[in-house]
């Protein structure tokens, strides 16, 4: 599939060998340069993005228990024994967001009625305010069949995801400019990031439920140190791919952290409402 010209290389740098034309002939690892262009990455990750092998278990492995080391690997160009990043976040966010409805509550049909039975005093006053336009679209949203929004957002979700990465990795590119890395480095350690937080988070999930299942109260327990172990994991990992000290790599994951809340809930906000409006266009 691959149309991506070689970077030139006189050696892999995978394993080191002698390159005599754009492939390695000892590892099989393409010579890209994919500090040049997202492209490459793209490529790459979306030819048969969802074949699962033993590396994929292995790159899983090494993603919790050697924080930062993948994104090591790939910015020093040893990628061949890995799953590509990208192919790794679609096969994790899909997991995550199928999962995520699954496991959330559906309302029941009183708990329905209920919610629309009075609007929110702070949604009249938005419709109060609103221009008529808005004013009606507003309405027309509030009676919005549930399960349709519920199954037009399982849809949307992952695609809102994967359109904050850019942005995730800006982010990460203002918190340590003057890190000599370009940009590309920084968006491999926001696709690892990501799927990180949607693995351990999909094992969260399966985990509550068993011990729901077992002692309720176990879940918050298990809440609580899947919270805390994630937090060191992240604070690992941003210290051994940067190399910065504890409390500048503090400051900076909650300038970090705090920024991308804010832009994943618009994000969120402006997809639930462009689904309420599909559903009801359809």
């Amino acid at each position: 599939m691959s149309s991506t010209t070689s970077a030139g290389r006189s050696h892999c740098q995978n394993c080191g060998e002698a390159l005599h034309g754009p492939y390695c002939a000892a590892c099989g690892q393409h010579d890209v340069d994919y500090h040049r262009s997202l492209w490459p990455i793209l490529e790459d990750s979306l030819e048969g993005f969802l074949h699962v092998d033993g590396k994929f278990f292995r790159t899983v492995r090494l993603l919790f228990t050697r924080p930062g080391f993948l994104t090591q690997e790939f910015n020093a160009g040893r990628r061949a024994a890995y799953t590509q990043p990208l192919r790794l976040y679609i096969f994790a966010s899909l997991l995550f967001f199928a999962s995520s409805f699954f496991f959330t509550h559906s309302p029941t049909q009183v708990e329905v009625r209920q919610t629309g039975a009075a609007t929110p005093p702070a949604a009249q006053q938005v419709q109060a305010a609103a221009p008529s336009v808005i004013g009606r679209m507003v309405e027309r949203i509030e009676h919005v069949d549930r399960k349709e929004l519920a199954r037009e957002l399982e849809h949307l979700f992952p695609t809102m995801g994967f359109f904050c990465l850019p942005l995730l990795a800006a982010l990460i590119l203002l918190a340590y400019a003057g890190s000599g890395r370009v940009y590309v480095e920084h968006f491999i350690f926001a696709v690892h990031l990501q799927t990180f937080y949607f693995l351990a988070a999909l094992l969260m999930e399966i985990t509550q439920a068993l011990a729901q299942r077992i002692y309720a109260p176990l879940s918050g327990i298990v809440n609580f140190v899947f919270l805390l172990t994630g937090v060191w994991l992240v604070y690992r990992t941003f210290r051994a791919v940067y190399r910065q000290g504890r409390w500048r790599t503090i400051l900076k994951m909650a300038f970090i952290g705090i920024s991308y809340a804010i832009i994943l809930l618009a994000g969120i906000l402006v997809t639930t409402f462009a689904a309420a409006l599909l559903v009801l266009d359809g």
